[in-house]
């Protein structure tokens, strides 16, 4: 059976193909950031403001 071509295969294609890997990568490094030791501090200060009474 001959594959037929359509806008729809081609744009599946694409998103499949080069989509998908950056948004992976993307997740990757925000997950990466997010746990570095690093960046603890910062993130643990952010996470008291809504308490601080000032």
């Amino acid at each position: 059976m001959k594959a037929i071509l359509t806008v729809q295969n081609i744009t599946s294609d694409f998103v499949t193909s080069f989509w998908t890997p950056l948004f992976v990568a993307i997740f990757v490094a925000i997950v990466t950031y997010a746990l570095w030791p690093r960046n603890k501090a910062a993130f643990d200060e952010a996470a008291r403001m809504p308490l601080r009474e000032e």
